[in-house]
């Protein structure tokens, strides 16, 4: 048995390398398949699925709220009243993250910083390296400031000081004592590089006022995770439900979801990316082991008789199949180990670039390489190949009708089986080619609108700062408004700043036009609301009637609004809005306010992917609609060094208790990242679409060849007797019109669904015509693509003299 395998392994060597053109366009196609599937799955699982490497990192779970289907977190005063309740937890904390500003003489730099509790790095299973953690008496109000520093900060901010639990580190300006040391890599939740104590005052808070906080929970052996959710979800309902009309809180229902760490940072979202890229992906495979097997088949089905006389002669079904499949498993071994080489190249290649691209190097556990599982998948797939691309066409070649083999028609003549099977696979292909080029031009669209998106307003050379005013220090809104006022005039007045604007943008308000009816609420429209204080020219949004906000315009006084041009031109056409009034409802509140100027248009949520003028804007006095969060942005005279020292030095003269929300940071930096990402997308699209195309070209080339080999013969008679070459030429096209318009027009009933759904539930981000022409295009290539690859080897095929024709084997 062995002796024979290994004759068979010998005599299939012999037949590659006597066709080296043959392995070579089989290998290519192999390892693309492979390499493309391979790559999309260790990708994303260490993205969604990857255990968090930490002791007992399986079991380490992160709590989400969902409120109106939405991925949401708990409050700090929902988690005070649940937490005791609880008996699924065998654990059960709560952190919250912060940008911290570390101050070094003139200079200083932002880390991500996690306020914890004590039990949280005992959840993690990590002790510190040098000192201790956070305690309970460090999370007193009052307490002297403590900070557990990461390696990191250790090594390059402290030269890895033995000595670092004697010294401070100062921290959004005060003065912090460093207690202890974590271990390299150790970044838990996330990206954290240092750990501050949650002061026992965030849980002080009412309801209304309560800040979110991130859970964390570990289950009680054997419980159920259904049961867990549904036990958290109805308390923190409870708890909500209570305090709607005590505290006059929004009515709305919440439940629980708990999920991995690495799930709950996709907001709930990384099952279904998983399951459609990985299905992308599986579709290029399936197309290239499709057009593996069929060059395979070929080959076998040029041996049929062969295959049949050895049948005949007593050889079993198992040894013809063994020597037939020999070719397809040393291919598709071989593309195998080379994908995986390929792929473990170009993951740590991914690494790299991820590092330097993402704020904070990104999730801690986000390490793309070579690993277990990927090695695993790798064997797995390659076995798949195996199968479908050597095992079944050597099985199909194998069990055939040794007498109708040996009595089939005239040299060279394919079978009906043979021929049936051929139509089969290039339908098949031509199907899968389709809707990958479709998802694949539709996914590059949206990529090229976003990297050209129009606006409508400028953010170079614009920085931008995020705060929250602490309310419990502040709680009176002319307090809120005076601190506000002292950040921005010290901001203003640094010689290299050129202007200065506050902006919160508060989401759809109702709005009632005077003059209008409406049947009821529901018919009012919904409009975006922008509370601002300043200019809004620094952000490149421009007055063009009437004139700006302005101190005039404060508590106590009239409700005056600016609205953009688009509302302008679609409640007073032709004529100046500048006067007119409308009622402006936020919650139960509603004000009757005043059009005072008219503004350009600019992109927001609303109207993202669609024109400027699609969604309507309204930007009312950020001294009428106070609010704790505001978003300061200044702008820069060109080449200032470093800008973002500005801010920080500004709000630590003013109060050094205040929370900043996200680092100081360049506007366009969001931005230039999303568009440098939405490339990398659109490159990768494309790429996948046209190797689609090549898989295709190359599948269809050689199965039609080979069946217009088998037929030579035929070929040769019709033209003896008379047969012109058109008319030969023709026949070929019109049978290879029919698989293409079957595989065509299912792909298209697919495509018909997906589209249907993906405009259903997206505010037309893909124009309408787009669904239209899309298909339009994709049928015409894919056509001429099909049809040119049937029609070469047919004119080849023709041209052959008719005497060559009939002695053809």
């Amino acid at each position: 048995m062995v002796m024979s395998a290994l004759l068979d392994i010998r005599y299939a060597l012999r037949m590659l390398l006597k066709a080296p053109k043959f392995t070579a366009m089989t290998l290519l196609v192999l390892i693309g398949g492979l390499s493309i599937s391979l790559f999309t799955f260790s990708f994303l699982y260490t993205t969604v699925y990857k255990e968090l490497p930490i002791p007992e990192g399986d079991t380490a779970r992160a709590i989400g709220i969902i409120i109106n289907g939405k991925y949401r977190t708990l409050t700090a005063y929902e988690y005070l009243q649940v937490k005791d309740q609880m008996t699924s937890f065998a654990e059960f904390g709560v952190y919250d993250n912060r940008e911290v500003r570390i101050s070094q003489e003139d200079a200083g730099k932002s880390v991500m910083g996690t306020l914890v509790r004590k039990g949280f790095f005992e959840f993690s299973r990590t002790a510190p390296i040098l000192g201790r953690v956070i305690n309970e008496e460090d999370t007193k109000v009052g307490a002297t400031p403590v900070a557990v520093i990461g390696y990191q900060i250790w090594q390059n901010d402290f030269g890895g000081d033995e000595k670092i639990l004697d010294r401070t580190i100062m921290l959004d300006g005060q003065v912090t004592e460093i207690i202890g040391v974590m271990p390299q890599n150790y970044r838990f939740p996330d990206v954290a590089a240092l750990w501050l104590p949650l002061s026992d005052d965030v849980f002080k808070a009412s309801p209304r006022e309560s800040e979110s906080v991130y859970g964390y929970v570990r289950l009680h052996p054997n419980v159920d995770l259904q049961y867990a959710e549904q036990e958290l979800g109805q308390a923190v309902n409870q708890v909500h439900q209570q305090n709607v009309e005590l505290y006059d809180m929004a009515p709305r229902e919440k439940s629980a979801k708990i999920q991995t760490f690495p799930m709950a940072k996709t907001g709930g979202d990384g099952a279904v990316i998983f399951a459609f890229l990985n299905g992308v992906s599986w579709m290029i495979l399936l197309l290239a082991c499709i057009n593996v097997g069929n060059l395979l088949l070929a080959r076998c089905l040029e041996r049929h008789k062969e295959t049949a006389i050895r049948a005949a002669l007593g050889a079993k079904t198992t040894r013809l199949v063994s020597q037939l499949m020999w070719e397809g498993i040393i291919i598709a071994s071989l593309g195998g180990i080379l994908s995986l080489l390929l792929v473990g190249a170009v993951l740590d290649y991914t690494q790299i670039v991820l590092q330097s691209w993402l704020p904070n190097g990104g999730a801690f556990w986000w390490h793309y390489g070579m690993d277990a599982p990927t090695l695993l998948m790798g064997v797995g797939f390659t076995l798949i190949t195996i199968v479908l691309s050597s095992f079944l066409p050597a099985w199909r070649a194998a069990r055939q009708d040794i007498n109708a083999t040996l009595r089939d028609g005239t040299r060279g003549a394919q079978s009906k089986k043979a021929s049936r099977l051929s139509k089969i696979l290039v339908t098949t292909q031509i199907f899968l080619v389709a809707i990958l080029m479709l998802i694949g031009a539709m996914s590059g669209f949206i990529s090229y609108k976003f990297i050209n998106l129009e606006l409508g307003d400028n953010y170079h050379d614009v920085m931008t700062a995020r705060i929250l005013i602490p309310e419990k220090k502040y709680p009176e809104d002319e307090q809120q408004l005076t601190l506000l006022a002292s950040i921005v005039e010290r901001v203003e007045s640094h010689p290299n700043v050129e202007g200065v604007v506050t902006g919160n943008w508060m989401g759809p308000s109702t709005v009632s036009i005077d003059g209008e009816e409406y049947a009821n609420d529901l018919d009012k429209p919904q409009i975006d609301t922008i509370g601002v204080i300043g200019d809004m020219a620094t952000t490149g949004v421009h007055l063009v009637a009437g004139r700006n906000l302005s101190n005039r315009d404060k508590l106590g006084y009239q409700y005056n609004v600016l609205i953009s041009q688009s509302m302008a031109k679609r409640y007073w056409p032709g004529e100046s809005p500048l006067g007119k009034s409308f009622k402006l409802k936020r919650g139960d509140v509603e004000n009757h306010v005043f059009v005072v100027g008219v503004v350009t248009d600019r992109m927001n949520p609303s109207s993202l992917f669609s024109a400027l003028d699609s969604a309507d804007e309204i930007y009312v006095s950020g001294l009428q609609y106070v609010s704790p969060y505001q978003v300061i942005q200044y702008r820069i005279t060109p080449n200032t060094q470093q800008p973002e020292s500005i801010f920080y030095r500004a709000m630590f003269d003013t109060d050094r208790t205040i929370e900043l929300v996200y680092p100081v940071e360049p506007a366009m930096k969001n931005r230039n990242m999303m568009r440098q990402m939405m490339r990398l997308l659109s490159k990768v699209t494309f790429g996948t679409g046209f190797f689609a195309l090549f898989l295709a070209l190359v599948g269809i080339y050689g199965l039609t060849a080979n069946t217009i080999a088998q037929r030579t013969h035929e070929i040769g008679i019709r033209r003896a007797i008379g047969a012109k070459d058109a008319h030969v030429i023709s026949m070929f096209l019109k049978q290879g019109g029919r698989q293409l318009a079957i595989g065509l027009g299912l792909a298209l009933l697919f495509f018909s669904l997906l589209a249907y759904g993906f405009h259903s539930f997206t505010e037309e981000i893909v124009p309408l015509y787009f669904y239209f022409v899309l298909p339009v295009v994709v049928v015409f290539g894919l056509s001429v693509v099909v049809m040119a690859a049937i029609y070469l080897p047919t004119r080849n095929a023709v041209q052959m003299e008719p005497s060559s024709a009939l002695r053809y084997e």
